[in-house]
């Protein structure tokens, strides 16, 4: 009886270490900003983070307090921008920001974190491009640019997906590297809230991309507007490659 126990307590020791070990394999910090337009995808997006953590087997934490990240950056691989610019930060926490791209580490955008009102050209070509406007919510065509990208393996060539299909002005075009694009022949780029009509971008319409900028990795993604997105698998293994691409190079070191 007594061996029997032994053998258990050893076989909780060796799993709880394991499991330990194998949640360290990357530390993410969330951080995001209530709004008026997406507070209600905060909550699901945050309980869908913990779930992809304990899934994926990597360390997370989040936060809303721009003073709570940048005291705890320095300990995290990759720190997730989602719907959170630099329009709450002060120098001082965009300073830690910026230190923690100088030492190789990742960050990943999501949807409105190219949306500031403020300007900093830094934050702005950490990002690659810079919201200008969008049509109604609509369904439409994505194109899958690189299949063997982490982000996008399991996309197919063409995804249909309803979005809110941001425009962008200061767009990085010879620096980043594009993952997904929209047909603006699939949905009404000219529908937007009044009666002006919108331009759209043409042809080259980017809504993901990838970049290594300022010695980090940098990964945006506009998709993610609605609550629904963040209970959708297709679009959680969407992000969750850019988090793992981001992380990749901390993890080769």
């Amino acid at each position: 009886m007594k061996i029997r126990i032994l053998l258990l307590s050893c076989f909780l020791i060796l799993t709880f270490n394991t499991m330990a070990f194998a949640q360290d394999q990357f530390k993410v910090l969330l951080f995001t900003v209530q709004d008026t337009w997406h507070y209600e995808c905060i909550p699901s997006a945050v309980d869908a983070f913990h779930k992809m953590a304990a899934e994926q087997q990597f360390k997370f934490d989040w936060t809303q307090n721009p003073e709570d990240l940048a005291k705890k950056l320095p300990s995290y691989d990759v720190v997730v921008f989602l719907n959170a610019n630099t329009d709450n930060l002060n120098n001082e926490q965009l300073d830690v920001l910026k230190a923690h791209i100088h030492n190789g580490k990742g960050f990943v955008g999501v949807h409105s974190t190219s949306d500031s009102e403020i300007r900093n050209i830094w934050f702005d070509n950490l990002i690659g491009g810079v919201f200008k406007d969008h049509p109604q919510f609509q369904a439409a065509i994505l194109t899958n640019h690189d299949s063997n990208f982490p982000s996008n393996l399991h996309l197919p060539e063409k995804w249909l997906w309803s979005e809110e299909w941001y425009n962008f002005k200061l767009l990085k075009s010879d620096e980043i590297t594009v993952l997904l694009s929209v047909d603006e022949s699939t949905y009404d780029y000219q529908k937007g809230y009044d009666e002006i009509p919108l331009e759209g971008m043409g042809k080259n319409h980017p809504i993901a991309w990838y970049q290594i900028y300022d010695g980090g990795r940098s990964f945006y993604t506009t998709l993610g507007h609605k609550p629904e997105a963040f209970q959708n698998k297709k679009y959680l293994d969407h992000l969750f490659g850019g988090i793992y691409w981001a992380a990749k190079g901390k993890m080769k070191q």
